[in-house]
């Protein structure tokens, strides 16, 4: 096994270990599992590659001529490969393509960077923020050998590789206050115009309504996954989900009314935590009514969205369960939203930031005519109000930590794996 680069210090080599093939030499015939995706810029390097992906029998595997931007246009319109490989040659700001990559990455994948500078700085900024491997070229076999038998075979076995989506929990301070609308336009408006991968989750198990504001039809995969955890995997969360767009899935289910679900909330947070895996944000539709699954589910969201209307029982409530959420010690940010701004006979803004105890984080008009139409027609509201769209895209703005005020790069928290999330 050779270094990584000669002239690298030690540390930087390929321990000899993951060079382990994990294949028979002697006649084995069955292919290795999970998707390879290789982009490369030089005829040299793409054949090096196939060359050895036919040696090591990796089945699905593919090369693309390109860079990371190439990368970066094709994976905004489909899913993710197991495995990535992007050419950095020639591209000035690496650094800053890696970042437009990792807004269009689903976080379980695993990234491997190669290019044609023997860069220090480079391979320690890349690996701290998270990328599996830097190689520059040419690529000697015995790299591309131990890179692909690993990560293959990690693919094949189903291994986490450690990266987490954003889990976001909205919940109403009372019932009736819009908690579905903030949600359901919040997720669609993440993936429709943000491009990123959404998981939406109803935990109303039996009188939800996330699935009819996007005219889906309840599933049972909700259930099945909360009463049997064991056998959640990546195969029943794709069968399950409902798409309800490219980049919006749905899961939701619509138990009878009488006996009622009461659902295990280690399950619900394995759930969560797979999905999670998949996905850059998940978010969920919380129930209010503060059973012990909605609230393990709020200690456990990276965000949680309190949404109250204009009422002084809203106030008074979406008041007393952020003082809750902040006595708990818990460092997790909570956000109150103003739903239905000055709608007939409710309470001024300055009144209900009185009551508030201090001014909302967001406020959302009331604008009854357009969401009405919307609700009845299973679209997000977002899509027929613009006014409503601008509100909920500033929402979007705290979710995904892109603010006026700053915040963390998408890079650290989707290739460091989102870990303060959990």
């Amino acid at each position: 096994m050779t270094a990584l680069a000669q002239p690298f210090t030690s540390s930087m080599s390929i321990p000899a270990n993951h060079g382990s093939l994990q294949t028979e030499r002697g006649g084995k015939t069955s292919e290795r599992g999970g998707k390879v995706l290789a982009y490369v810029t030089d005829p040299a390097t793409e054949t090096a590659l196939r060359q050895t992906a036919s040696q090591l029998l990796v089945g699905d595997f593919e090369v693309r001529r390109g860079d990371v931007r190439t990368a970066v246009r094709d994976l905004a319109r489909q899913r993710s490969p197991d495995l990535l490989i992007v050419d950095l040659s020639g591209i000035e700001l690496p650094i800053g393509a890696m970042e437009s990559l990792s807004q269009v990455c689903e976080p379980s994948v695993t990234v491997v960077a190669i290019g044609d500078r023997n860069d220090v700085a480079l391979y320690r900024n890349l690996r701290g923020l998270g990328v599996a491997e830097y190689l520059f070229k040419p690529l000697p076999s015995d790299q591309i050998e131990a890179l692909l038998g690993r990560a293959a075979g990690t693919a094949a076995r189903g291994e986490d590789t450690g990266r987490q989506g954003k889990l976001v929990a909205v919940t109403g301070a009372r019932g009736g206050v819009g908690t579905t609308t903030v949600a359901v336009n919040l997720a669609s408006y993440l993936a429709d115009v943000g491009r990123r991968r959404i998981a939406l989750v109803d935990l109303d198990l039996h009188t939800g309504t996330v699935a009819l504001h996007l005219n889906l039809k309840p599933g049972r995969g909700l259930r099945e996954a909360i009463e049997a955890p064991e056998r959640v995997d990546q195969l029943f969360l794709e069968r399950a989900m409902q798409p309800a767009s490219d980049r919006l899935d749905v899961l939701a289910t619509e138990e009878p009314i009488i006996p009622p679900v009461a659902p295990n909330p280690r399950a619900v947070l394995d759930l969560l935590d797979s999905l999670r895996s998949q996905y850059h944000y998940v978010l969920v539709d919380v129930p209010h009514d503060l059973s012990e699954t909605a609230r393990a589910v709020l200690d456990q969201a990276a965000l949680r969205i309190v949404v109250a209307d204009g009422n002084l029982a809203g106030a008074r409530d979406a008041l007393r369960l952020r003082g809750a959420f902040e006595s708990s010690g818990s460092s997790r940010q909570t956000l109150v939203v103003h739903n239905r701004r000055g709608a007939p006979g409710a309470l001024t803004p300055a009144e209900f930031n009185r009551a508030l105890g201090g001014p909302a984080d967001y406020a959302i008009d009331c604008r009854p005519k357009p969401l009405i139409e919307a609700a009845t027609l299973g679209e997000p509201a977002i899509k027929r109000c613009a006014p409503f769209k601008s509100e909920i895209s500033k929402l979007a703005e705290a979710v995904s930590g892109q603010s006026a005020g700053g915040g963390t790069s998408l890079l650290g928290r989707l290739f460091r794996g989102g870990k303060s999330a959990k």
